[in-house]
């Protein structure tokens, strides 16, 4: 793959989500300022319940359909035909469930939250055609994508900072999340049906047959993803249930500090997957470019655990105010999952170009009951550093200590361990490389 190229579009990447970034802390700065952390953390509880059955709505059919585009573009109207009709169907029939349990029993009982739920549901069902964006990350077509989102995500930046200021009740700041999620989702139909212009996609282009054959390989993902949202987002929900909306608004302020970084390690690894599976036949230029871009997420996450572990809490009371104090410790602690959240992003997609899909979901299994562990007995104790604590121990033993224990994942467990040595071993292991080039 064209080497201009791949900075290209990892530059676009980057670049949208440095804006999207920059917007995203605007107005959770505004929304934090004006609801309060009651209203806030209420919001975000809100927020967690959804997104935990964003991943039976997936699918699991993400990065599984940019590898089913890389290998076989000729069926390509194929792939995406079928990928969007059973994503789809799935959106409809799990979400109104969802939307029926919600109505019929006392998981929320007060009507305003119902709807708010409601309405973040109905955004939800446009996800869907989110999966048309793995065939720009197939092309490396970042540019017109990042453009599409950057314009949207920025209108509703406004928009909620309008309603925060002028009336910020907590049922009109759900409704602009909610149009924002569907407004994204119609804004990947529109480019891809604009670019591709012909052979798009079709009913008489989906395939039953090749739909199963998708949903078998991806039944891994499907679990492993609703794993990966328990041990992201059980912490809020937790919190919520055991100490109370105050604490999961100080914990959100700080958790959505620290995530809102996670962007650097996705942008770089999604526009690198292709050109992995190209060169997997190649042993060691393909263990060569692994451990390079394990190096640089190693690093890059490294640094800025250090930088906001100094300056985090000073950050925080600058610009939330002395009512989210507390959530500049609970940085201090949740940022360096980051360090661990990193090195994921490239073992998730090795996973895949190796067909080793069920270990996606052990180690989030393993993930999952840890972080539910380990929160039952911190967050009596500690309360937000408690959750931020047991965030930690969780991607440690998830995303590190559970590859070494299978032979078939020991080699990323590897290149992950020589990245973490990387401060001890920088001099000895790169300037060989530089004698040798």
């Amino acid at each position: 793959m064209n080497l201009k190229k791949i900075i290209s579009n990892t530059s676009w990447l980057i670049g949208e989500k440095i804006i999207v970034m920059v917007a995203n802390l605007l107005v959770t700065v505004v929304l934090a300022r004006a609801l309060g952390a009651e209203q806030y953390g209420l919001l975000n509880y809100l927020l967690a319940l959804v997104a935990l059955i964003a991943p039976v709505t997936a699918l699991g059919l993400n990065a599984i359909v940019t590898r089913e585009i890389v290998n076989k573009p000729i069926d390509t109207n194929k792939i995406i035909s079928t990928s969007l009709f059973l994503r789809f169907g799935c959106s409809l029939i799990v979400l109104s469930l969802f939307i029926g349990l919600i109505l019929f029993s006392n998981i929320i009982q007060v009507n305003e939250e119902k709807l708010g739920l409601i309405l973040l549901c109905l955004g939800n069902i446009f996800t869907c055609f989110y999966v048309l964006d793995f065939w720009f990350q197939a092309h490396v077509k970042a540019k017109i994508v990042t453009k599409m989102k950057f314009i949207i995500v920025v209108s509703f930046s406004v928009i909620k900072v309008l309603i925060a200021l002028f009336n910020p009740k907590l049922v009109y700041i759900v409704l602009a999340f909610s149009l924002e999620v569907a407004l994204i989702g119609g804004g990947f139909l529109f480019i891809y049906i604009r670019v591709k212009k012909v052979d798009t996609f079709s009913f008489k282009d989906i395939d039953l047959t090749y739909g199963r054959k998708l949903l078998g390989q991806s039944y891994w993902l499907i679990l492993s993803g609703i794993a990966s949202i328990v041990y992201l987002k059980i912490d809020q929900l937790m919190l919520n249930h055991m100490i109370d909306s105050t604490a999961v608004g100080t914990y959100a302020v700080a958790s959505r500090l620290s995530e809102v970084w996670y962007f650097f390690a996705n942008a770089l690894v999604i526009t690198l997957f292709p050109a992995l599976l190209k060169i997997r036949d190649n042993s060691k230029n393909y263990l060569i470019k692994l451990q390079k871009i394990c190096d640089i997420l190693f690093v890059s996450a490294l640094l800025l655990a250090i930088l906001v572990t100094i300056f985090g809490p000073t950050f925080i009371v600058l610009l939330f105010g002395e009512e989210y104090g507390v959530s500049g410790t609970i940085l201090q602690w949740h940022i360096w999952a980051a360090v661990f959240v990193f090195m994921r992003a490239l073992a998730s997609k090795w996973l895949i170009a190796e067909s080793l899909l069920k270990y996606s979901l052990i180690t989030h299994g393993v993930g999952a009951i840890i972080n539910v562990i380990a929160n039952y007995y911190l967050i009596p104790l500690y309360a937000g550093e408690g959750a931020a604590i047991a965030t930690i121990i969780s991607y440690f033993a998830a995303s590190f200590l559970a590859f070494w224990f299978s032979k078939s994942t020991r080699l990323i467990a590897v290149v992950m361990l020589k990245s973490i040595l990387l401060p001890f071993t920088l001099g000895k292991r790169y300037w060989k490389i530089g004698k040798n080039n």
